[in-house]
């Protein structure tokens, strides 16, 4: 099972919600995937992605490094909100999206929580 060594953050609006938000992603098989929720460990050490999504699939912008910046990247535009239900989204949504419903990716909890 792949263990990713660092979460990245990931500006987002969703569709129908008016504050922006950040959302969890990882890089998994040569590109970074938002992750919106996780599945913890029965003993809370480790997580799994419930779903991961491209971030290819969304014009983005990648954050320089620094002290100030509040994310690695910014998504412009909005996101379909039926992405981040805790459901499974309709297939057509998936699959239009590239869509990989549990993973077989681990995180440790340590990385859940983001670096200031």
């Amino acid at each position: 099972m792949e263990e990713p060594k660092r979460l990245f953050r990931v500006a987002l609006y969703k569709e129908s919600t008016s504050p922006m938000e950040i959302c969890a992603a990882m890089r998994h098989a040569g590109e970074i995937w938002l992750v919106p929720d996780w599945i913890k460990s029965p003993r809370g050490r480790s997580a799994k992605p419930l779903r991961m999504i491209p971030l290819s699939k969304f014009p983005h912008k990648k954050f320089p490094r620094t002290s100030e910046a509040f994310a690695d990247y910014a998504i412009n535009g909005v996101v379909p909100k039926g992405l981040f239900d805790r459901r499974i989204p309709p297939p057509v949504l998936s699959a239009a999206f590239g869509v990989l419903e549990r993973p077989a990716v681990k995180v440790q909890m340590a990385l859940l929580h983001y670096p200031s």
